[in-house]
């Protein structure tokens, strides 16, 4: 059915990347297509912020990123092709989702807290402004 799934995930929230690895295997095993999955490392954002911040802090960032990234499919005995971004999470996750032409993004989702009201989550922003097709699954 979907030929190219792109699964967001936040390696820092380890259990969370287990979870939703484990859920993509599942549900994309009886498709056959090709499984992406991205993880977003925030950007120190201004110059004036960026300034507190090593130079080299960006890309260790991404790099100890890409590690944990490795080490979660592994542990998920899942083959997918890995991203590491940077910038705004749901900015990049609608990106990258473009740009490998997905045809769905797989995210997931927490149990909605004060600022998420205000302001909106993620995975509500992904939804809401990407062309792709969004499955989001809820925490237990």
């Amino acid at each position: 059915m979907f030929k190219t799934v792109l699964v967001a995930v936040d390696v820092a929230i380890p259990e969370e990347t287990d979870r939703l690895l484990a859920a993509a295997k599942e549900l994309s095993a009886p498709w056959a297509g090709t499984l992406h999955v991205v993880t977003v490392v925030p950007d120190v954002g201004t110059a004036m912020v960026g300034s507190y911040f090593d130079k080299s802090f960006e890309s260790e960032q991404r790099k100890r990123a890409r590690e944990e990234l490795s080490q979660a499919l592994a542990r998920a005995g899942l083959e997918a092709t890995p991203h590491v971004a940077s910038g705004t999470p749901y900015d990049r996750v609608i990106a990258t989702a473009e740009a490998i032409d997905a045809d769905l993004i797989l995210i997931g989702a927490h149990s909605p807290q004060l600022r998420d009201y205000l302001l909106g989550s993620n995975a509500a922003r992904i939804v809401r402004h990407s062309r792709r097709s969004v499955l989001v699954l809820r925490h237990d």
